[in-house]
């Protein structure tokens, strides 16, 4: 019997690895689309948006402002984490997942567009 260069038989393993290997892209969850022209309840759709996210872990009203359900929107207000003009550049929207302590606290599919067109509308305490 021949010897098996041990290179050959790594180069092999290495090209089964890669090749029997079927990689499938993800598409990150978007959410359901948002209509701009249909209300937003901030009671039903964005103030559970912190309760899932765990931001209600340390903005607990605790020192730190409040993002508790009951509590979020009079919170928000009195913090100034809301601009009415460009909701783009609200805090309660720029802050999560830009670093620091919040750097790992991001919104998912469609959360962020949500809260976003809740401004846009008025951010109605509803």
């Amino acid at each position: 019997m021949k010897q098996i260069n041990k290179n050959w038989l790594l180069l092999g393993f290495i090209m089964m690895l890669t090749f029997a290997c079927d990689y499938k892209y993800i598409t990150p969850d978007t959410g359901d689309p948002i209509d701009p022209e249909e209300p937003i309840s901030f009671s039903a759709e964005v103030e559970p948006i912190w309760t899932t996210q765990s931001c209600t872990n340390c903005h607990n009203g605790d020192g730190l402002f409040s993002l508790k359900p009951g509590e979020a929107y009079q919170s928000l207000i009195n913090n100034g984490l809301l601009d009415m003009d460009d909701a783009d550049n609200s805090e309660i929207v720029t802050v999560p997942g830009s670093g620091g302590l919040h750097a790992d606290y991001v919104y998912v599919g469609n959360q962020k567009l949500l809260i976003i067109t809740w401004i846009e509308q008025g951010a109605k305490d509803n």
